[in-house]
């Protein structure tokens, strides 16, 4: 039998995961705290002990986010009977079907969440603490696998990740995606990056003397 703690952290995880699921299809602005309390089948107040407003649920909402991701993430890098191409692959895939759902007012919520502009930078420091084990992991998987040539260090594929997310979160970046227009440009652009982003971190070594002269 549950105990009650028990029970507590259930429903908490249980209002994050319906918050998740409407801020994804409404955006954050058009959902409402009674929203939530109605889908989640508790009362609002209910819903205010756990998150004392819709900011602080959002925020909880992100951080969960990432974590999740990370460890969903890190069970393909993991998987020895994945090669690398399949890894990358899924990844992707797995990118796209986020992007696809996500309404482009929660995507503006989450790239504030990132740049600390709710007042926490817990969001960033979440995502900076796993950042290295990660992308370091997935760096390995690469390069036992051939697909990661020695010529790019782990330091400079780790400057490119840096890079392309702090472009991608800038208001330079944004305005070239541009959230506020219509869902198939927006979708069409993080698709776009999310392409540019996983398969330019492949540096795929040259297979022929020619290729290899074509470089020098």
């Amino acid at each position: 039998m549950a105990t009650n703690q028990q029970r507590k952290q259930h429903q908490r995880q249980h209002i994050l995961q319906v918050a998740q699921q409407l801020f994804t299809r409404d955006g954050f602005k058009a959902t409402h705290i009674a929203t939530i309390a109605a889908a989640a089948d508790v009362s609002q107040v209910t819903l205010y002990k756990y998150f004392d407003s819709k900011l602080i649920l959002g925020h909880q909402v992100v951080l969960t986010m990432v974590t999740q991701g990370y460890d969903d993430f890190q069970v393909y890098v993991d998987d020895p009977d994945l090669s690398y191409q399949e890894i990358v692959q899924k990844m992707l895939l797995g990118r796209q079907q986020i992007t696809d759902d996500l309404h482009p007012d929660f995507y503006r919520f989450i790239v504030d969440e990132m740049q600390g502009k709710h007042g926490t930078d817990e969001t960033m420091v979440t995502y900076q603490a796993r950042k290295h084990h990660f992308w370091g992991a997935v760096i390995q998987r690469g390069r036992q696998a051939g697909m990661i040539t020695d010529r790019l260090s782990d330091d400079a594929l780790m400057m490119y990740l840096d890079m392309f997310v702090t472009y991608v979160s800038s208001p330079a970046g944004q305005q070239m995606i541009d959230v506020t227009s219509d869902d198939t440009h927006f979708q069409a652009m993080t698709e776009q990056l999310d392409h540019l982003f996983f398969y330019g971190f492949i540096g795929v070594p040259p297979t022929t003397k020619e290729e290899t002269a074509h470089d020098n």
